[in-house]
Formats: structure tokens, C-alpha cells, sequence
């Protein structure tokens, strides 16, 4: 059977209490580890996406990989209204390619961010990006076999709403929020009702991070839809995040 989007796996860290962020915007949760984690992930695929609100937030560049094995690196952003800028990071410093996936037809602020380097794509309609449709496109266009996504919420809720996630890795660490943003999230305020009803899922991996305060767990997601169009990466990374780090190995920019 043909292939109908990339592999998609999601990665997030995140408190005890499920956030990814404080009511403030705080979101420095990683140890130097999980961080290495990350960029090893990130060199297993063929391209990163968040959501636009990810990139607002933290002014991330989301270029740096750790052991690279693959040469193809997109990073790709969610922004049904199209509320990038080129003052962002993403866009003044140099990196790989980047791809905008939007349901804005804005002609002007489509014209902005292209000035700016971007290949803006309209994957959607009425301020909304139709997620299958951008992995099937990031899949068919750009010959994306393998996706990493890291957040934010409401992003990661509409990929497994729409049962287009594969993976589900998270590092839970020793904080407590209480409020502000969670690692799923329906702007709705409705999610998924019953247990049932959500993604079921099988762990694959559970450990402890080297550093000795964090878990890393990753869960395969069953019954997800379409066809995925390549294999998993490596789960359990801490013996080479330990590495990574212990040897100062340095990142791919």
C-alpha cells in the first residue's frame, strides 16, 4: 500500500503536571541530556515542525542537530493565519530551508515572509491548516519520510485528533506549573471525552535521564491512520544523549 504521510513522531518536555510552559511563558524544563536527546532525534529525520505560536514564543531557530543521518533537514511551521514575522530568529539567521503551512490566503503577509526566505504553502483554508493534507504535501513535495514534532499543544492535539502520530515521547520533569500551556491541547476546551475515545497507546521505552531527576518515556500510538512512510528511529537515547554530552560533541547548525 502507497505511503500517505510521513513517519510523525512528537516530542515534548514537560512538568508533572503535564506543561510545557508557566502562565508566564517559562518553558526552560530540559537538562542538559534532554536537550541532547532533542538534537539527536532531530537528526534522525527529515525535517521539524511546531506550531507558529512555538516559534513566537521562544524565537527559536530549531536548525541545531546532534549526529546528523540524514541528509534532507526541513524546518517546517504550522501558521494557519499567518502570524510569523521576519524579525524571528527562524528567519535572520541563516539555516536549512524553511516551509510556512497555512490556511491564509494574506497575499501580503505571504509576500512578507517569503521576502524573508520562506516557501509559504497553503495547506488549508479559512485561517485553519488541514493537517493531513500538509503531511501528505510535506510527504509528495518535499520528500519528507520521517517528522519530528515538537509542539506546541494545539498542534500536537490536532495531529493525534486526526490519528497522524506514530510516537508520543515525553520527558517529565521534577516541576509543577499548575497553569499555563499543556503539552495537548484543545483550543476548544473540549479534547477527547473519555479514555476511549483518545489515542490508545503502548510504551516502548521507559527510563530514567542520566541526569537522575527526569523520565523519558516514548509510547507507540495505536490505530493511527494512513500509511506511514518510513520506520521509527532508535527509542531510549540516553545512552547516547549521555554521550553526546559527556564528549562534547558538537551540533550541526
Amino acid at each position: 500500500m502507497a505511503a500517505t504521510r510521513p513517519y510523525v513522531v512528537v516530542f515534548s518536555t514537560t512538568t508533572v503536571d503535564g506543561r510545557i510552559a508557566s502562565s508566564t511563558g517559562f518553558s526552560m524544563l530540559s537538562c542538559r541530556y534532554d536537550k541532547a536527546r532533542l538534537l539527536l532525534l532531530r537528526g534522525l529525520v527529515d525535517a521539524v515542525m511546531v506550531g507558529a505560536s512555538t516559534v513566537l514564543i521562544d524565537d527559536s531557530t530549531l536548525r541545531k542537530r546532534l549526529a546528523p543521518r540524514r541528509s534532507r533537514y526541513l524546518r517546517v511551521v504550522v501558521d494557519g493565519r499567518l502570524r510569523l514575522h521576519p524579525g524571528l530568529r527562524l528567519f535572520r539567521e541563516p539555516g536549512p530551508p524553511v516551509i510556512v503551512l497555512t490556511g491564509s490566503e494574506d497575499s501580503r503577509k505571504r509576500r512578507l515572509l517569503e521576502e524573508a526566505g520562506a516557501e509559504v504553502v497553503v495547506a488549508g483554508s479559512g485561517g485553519r491548516v488541514d493537517l493531513a493534507k500538509a503531511l501528505r504535501l510535506l510527504l509528495e513535495d518535499y520528500g519528507v519520510r520521517r517528522l519530528l514534532v515538537e509542539g506546541g499543544g494545539v498542534t500536537t492535539y490536532g495531529l493525534l485528533r486526526g490519528g497522524l502520530v506514530d510516537e508520543l515521547r515525553v520527558t517529565v520533569t521534577p516541576y509543577v506549573f499548575g497553569a499555563g500551556r499543556s503539552v495537548v491541547d484543545d483550543p476548544g476546551g473540549v479534547g477527547f471525552l473519555t479514555a476511549p475515545e483518545g489515542p490508545g497507546l503502548e510504551p516502548i521505552c521507559v527510563e530514567m535521564c542520566p541526569c537522575g531527576r527526569c523520565v523519558h518515556m516514548a509510547y507507540r500510538v495505536l490505530a493511527a491512520a494512513g500509511v506511514a512512510a518510513d520506520t521509527p528511529p532508535p527509542v531510549c537515547l540516553s545512552r547516547e544523549a549521555r554521550r553526546a554530552v559527556d564528549e562534547g560533541w558538537e551540533p550541526v547548525r
